[in-house]
């Protein structure tokens, strides 16, 4: 990649317009203090408890399709945007969304475009090109990201476990809820999320663990719909996999550029402490060839 900007330079965190990143910054004032929208009434989201589950069906196997990050604009306008990850309200100094909801990965997303300008890191495009990646297309094209769901129902329960395109576990397997209608709750540990991201070189993984992850979506016998999936990552591992990540993508910048903007972005304690940042994504699923 090949960028035009002095990352390192306050004025071009500025003009982000989207977070007043670092201190002397003019820019009429911090836009997380206002993404809230009225009170902040927090939803402390679905009740999770741990279940036993007997499955007593085949396992169903669904391919995601759209894995979404939601933007500033969905999440102003209402729209589910993730789940609350740390069941309280605003900590660190950083707004939940309505309904007391964590997702910095919003933000976060939507602040880098803006670092390079005419080479932009969109999270965004390289998920909807990796998702859309045909089986047979070449290196230098795409590199198709298969992320599948096996569910098996039980009484009342199913047993998850999502997978990759070469069945290599990713998550679980874990048991969630299942109404009378579809709608799935559940929790696991954690989700091992690898993201192909196209650079000039050819493909480069982003590797990501998300932790304390929660999952709901509405299940049927064709489809996975409705998916919301919260969690957060590991300030340590994810800062190393951005120090990892930025020189083989051939561009400029470098951590420095990157690091002030997630200094402010930590939301989710560990230990007492703001070193992990929350993740919200939504999505769908289809039914997938049995292996």
């Amino acid at each position: 990649m090949t960028s035009t900007n002095s990352l390192g330079h306050r004025g071009a965190l500025c003009a982000l317009g989207l977070l007043t990143i670092l201190s002397g910054c003019d820019g009429g004032g911090n836009d997380l203090e206002n993404r809230d929208q009225g009170m902040n009434v927090v939803d402390n989201g679905p009740d999770i408890v741990p279940i036993e589950c007997t499955p007593t069906g085949e396992a169903t196997r669904f391919r995601v399709t759209t894995l979404h990050i939601p933007t500033p604009t969905e999440a102003g306008n209402g729209a589910v945007v993730g789940h609350n990850v740390d069941r309280t309200g605003d900590t660190c100094g950083v707004p939940d969304y309505a309904g007391g909801v964590d997702n910095s990965l919003i933000d976060l997303a939507a602040a880098l475009p803006a670092l390079a300008p005419d080479d932009p890191i969109d999270l965004q495009a390289e998920i909807d090109n990796a998702l859309g990646c045909p089986a047979d297309a070449q290196p230098s094209e795409c590199t198709r990201l298969d992320l599948i769901v096996s569910a098996r129902t039980g009484d009342g329960c199913v047993e998850v476990t999502v997978l990759d395109g070469d069945d290599a576990v990713l998550a679980g397997p874990f048991n969630a809820s299942l109404s009378a209608t579809g709608a799935v709750v559940g929790q696991v540990a954690s989700l091992d999320l690898t993201i192909p991201y196209q650079a000039e070189s050819g493909a480069v993984d982003i590797a990501l663990q998300v932790t304390n992850v929660v999952l709901t979506a509405n299940l049927d016998s064709s489809a996975l719909s409705n998916i919301v999936l919260g969690g957060s990552l590991e300030r340590d591992a994810f800062e190393q996999t951005i120090r990892d990540l930025l020189p083989l993508l051939g561009g400029e910048i470098t951590f420095e550029d990157i690091g002030p903007i997630l200094e402010n972005l930590y939301d989710v304690q560990i230990g007492g402490t703001c070193s992990a940042l929350s993740v919200g994504l939504t999505g769908s699923a289809t039914l997938a060839a049995a292996p």
